[in-house]
């Protein structure tokens, strides 16, 4: 039997099956309206949180029905997710998939109120709370503690960052953007989500829905290495994904300078990703076998993670420049492609190459979509800044170094 203090492979890959269908089904709103709120809040001025509230409750209605109808149908998602049945069980269920949608929301609401700063914080401690709650759980709750340690935690990051953005930063943003405020008509926001709302479910299939079919498709104890190795690797991307969030809101605020903050934002990328990739493509061995010596099976699939995490640099700044330009219908095709690519190589690779197909499928067709988004990104580079003139108190406080760092604090 395993250690009192540790997790069995099986308990691990049970718990994160149902992990990643939470994630799944939370995405099916959340995800898909992260964009939404990075495009819109910028500009929504007295209505900015009526517009949060609004998301919430449409957001945690959505995601309720889908987690009872999952529920409804276990029998169709293999023995990984045996766990979940029963009337205890499920209510924890649709209650985590509810706060897992206002946790990915938050995110974008932070961005969108040009306070991101907040999101690694909020990640934080998400992060740190559930690793202490993995560890204190594992003797009391050694068969559901994995899945536990993540429900629990999220009211670390929800709670306290909730009360923050009602409390302070909604209306330090409706003062502050009171004179440029011109909040969307619903038919706007209806066309923009019409595109966007289309390409995010794309997206969420390959972010989320992969892991839910990998975990159908093998055993527990091959899923918790396929977990650890997706977590680590996903953990990656979001620094992309968020600081694409970030020139979206710039691009929205200040479409005349979307060349030079295109320009920032790759620099910025680079200088965080590329480190970052190179020494978790060069220590995944090591890395993984802190978990146990039998997840370093897992070593070549991380190895693809870490080069596509370079690859989703491109791509993520390609698809902020489409939000920000409201080219919803263009990134709804790219994300389609990406989905069908993924979806069709992972289900044709895994039986075949084993946890390696699912990295090979993904690296392949990353590396479409990049292409295709690196030549449709020259284009928006090479392209001038048409400066608006700005008063010298605020031209001081420009970022010297193209920092979107910068550019996200300044009022």
């Amino acid at each position: 039997p395993p250690p009192p203090r540790y997790y069995s492979e099986d308990a691990v890959g049970r718990g994160s099956a149902a992990i990643a269908a939470m994630k799944l089904l939370a995405g099916l709103t959340a995800v898909t309206l992260t964009g939404a709120l990075a495009r819109f809040i910028p500009l929504a001025g007295r209505t900015t949180g009526r517009l949060v509230v609004r998301t919430y409750t449409a957001s945690s209605l959505v995601v309720a029905v889908a987690a009872g109808v999952f529920l409804l149908t276990l029998d169709l998602w293999g023995p990984s997710y045996e766990a979940l049945r029963g009337p205890t069980h499920g209510l924890v269920f649709v209650a985590a998939v509810v706060a897992w949608s206002l946790l990915t929301l938050q995110d974008g609401v932070l961005t969108g109120l040009r306070q991101a700063v907040w999101v690694p914080v909020g990640n934080t401690a998400f992060s740190a709370a559930k690793l202490a709650l993995l560890i204190a759980l594992a003797a009391a709750l050694p068969g559901t503690g994995v899945f536990a340690s993540w429900v629990v935690s999220i009211a670390v990051s929800v709670l306290p960052l909730g009360w923050l953005v009602f409390r302070r930063l909604v209306p330090e943003h409706v003062r502050a953007t009171e004179a440029s405020a011109r909040p969307a008509s619903a038919r706007e926001i209806g066309r923009f989500l019409a595109g966007d709302y289309t390409g995010s479910l794309f997206s969420l299939a390959v972010v989320y829905l992969v892991p839910v079919l990998v975990a159908s498709q093998i055993s527990s104890a091959q899923n918790a290495y396929f977990y650890i190795a997706s977590t680590i690797g996903g953990t990656v991307n979001l620094l992309a994904i968020n600081m694409g969030a970030s020139l979206t809101v710039e691009g929205s605020h200040d479409p005349e300078r979307l060349a030079e903050n295109c320009r920032a934002a790759l620099r910025r990328m680079a200088k965080i990703m590329l480190p970052v990739c190179g020494l978790l493509f060069v220590l995944a061995p090591w890395i993984l076998g802190v978990f146990g010596p039998a997840y370093t099976e897992a070593t070549p699939l991380l190895r693809w993670f870490a080069v596509g995490a370079v690859l989703r640099v491109v791509m993520e700044t390609y698809f902020a420049v489409l939000r920000a330009q409201s080219r919803t219908a263009g990134l709804a095709w790219l994300q389609g492609l990406l989905c069908v690519l993924v979806l069709g190589l992972t289900l044709l690779l895994l039986p075949r190459m084993g946890l390696t197909g699912a990295g090979v499928a993904e690296i392949s067709s990353l590396t479409v979509i990049a292409s295709v988004a690196a030549a449709k990104l020259w284009g928006v580079l090479r392209a001038p800044s048409r400066r608006r003139a700005v008063p010298a108190e605020r031209a001081a406080e420009a970022a010297p170094d193209g920092d979107l760092a910068d550019l996200a604090s300044r009022r």
